[in-house]
């Protein structure tokens, strides 16, 4: 590792905050000299770090993998020296969490907040996307995503697993009635989200363990949980989705569940981070306090 410990540092945070001029604000110099320094670190290695803009400063290549790598040491350094000084259990630095839209939204913002607000050396930046993240290329501690784990090369904790219902508003069950049976699913349209692929068919278990598998469809294609959400609420046919996001309509009454003694299938709930020696104390509190709110959250069976 070649260049000064505070030039490293400085190279991270430009990286980080996308700006020369932001990195020296944080420091407390000029934009020119964050430029030179970083330059002199260029010369060093031999290869071009950032492209610089007055936008926004990107990593090239390069300083995509020199980033990945110097990350990973300057962690571990950082963790040697709170264990030497007594704070290898104290959230600091930046935790970086990406989480799925809805699910990030009503409960893993919030519990970042309450951990944050317990450390006071710790930064967060959450990215809420339905989409799949990519843990090393958008440098992500920990990502939350919900179905099999399906790799291998990353590091996964069970937070949970999460039963689906379906429902239907009142208006609709008003107007179209409800199935009294599985087969009745075929005379009712579905509101379906996109993140739910059932082109297969739905599988249903039965309280008693049998199961059937229904075909289900709709003119109704949404992207996010909370688009399909409003439109069910609005009246516009059933939909098959997480117990925990429509507990709060189901006890209320705004919403009905339909067919309660058939469940749609059940998905677990991962927490998944990159394998080191050594994990940072800001990913492993927050685990386990995803863990511990889990067992508290209403439509998630979490584990003992």
């Amino acid at each position: 590792m070649r260049g000064k410990l505070e030039d490293l540092q400085l190279f991270r945070r430009i990286v980080e905050t996308g700006s020369l001029r932001q990195a020296a604000e944080e420091i407390g110099t000029d934009p020119s000299n964050v430029s030179r320094r970083l330059t002199a670190l260029e010369d060093q290695l031999g290869a071009k770090l950032i492209e610089r803009s007055r936008v926004r400063s990107r990593p090239t290549d390069a300083g995509d993998r020199y980033y990945a790598r110097l990350t990973n040491i300057l962690e571990d350094l950082e963790a040697l020296n709170a264990s030497v000084g007594g704070a290898a259990d104290e959230p600091i630095g930046t935790l970086r969490v990406a989480a799925p839209l809805d699910f990030g939204t009503r409960y893993i913002g919030p519990w970042l907040h309450e951990l944050a607000a317990a450390s006071p050396r710790l930064n967060v930046d959450l990215h809420l996307s339905d989409e799949y993240v990519d843990l090393m290329a958008r440098r992500i501690d920990v990502t939350i995503r919900i179905g099999e784990v399906r790799d291998a090369n990353l590091r996964a904790r069970r937070l949970g697993v999460m039963p689906l219902a379906i429902v239907a508003s009142r208006r609709y069950v008003d107007r179209a009635g409800a199935p009294e049976t599985p087969a009745g699913l075929d005379d009712h349209e579905f509101v379906l989200h996109a993140g739910l692929a059932v082109d297969d068919g739905l599988t249903l278990t039965h309280d008693s363990g049998g199961t059937t598998t229904v075909a289900v469809t709709g003119r109704f294609h949404v992207s996010t949980l909370g688009g399909a959400a409003e439109i069910v609420r609005a009246g516009g046919g059933l939909h098959f989705g997480p117990l925990w996001y429509f507990a709060d309509d189901i006890a209320s009454g705004a919403l009905l569940r339909v067919l309660p003694e058939w469940s749609p299938p059940r998905f677990p709930v991962h927490a998944l981070y990159l394998p080191t020696r050594y994990v940072p104390a800001k990913i492993r509190h927050f685990i386990d306090l995803c863990v511990d709110r889990m067992r508290a959250t209403p439509g998630i069976d979490a584990p003992d």
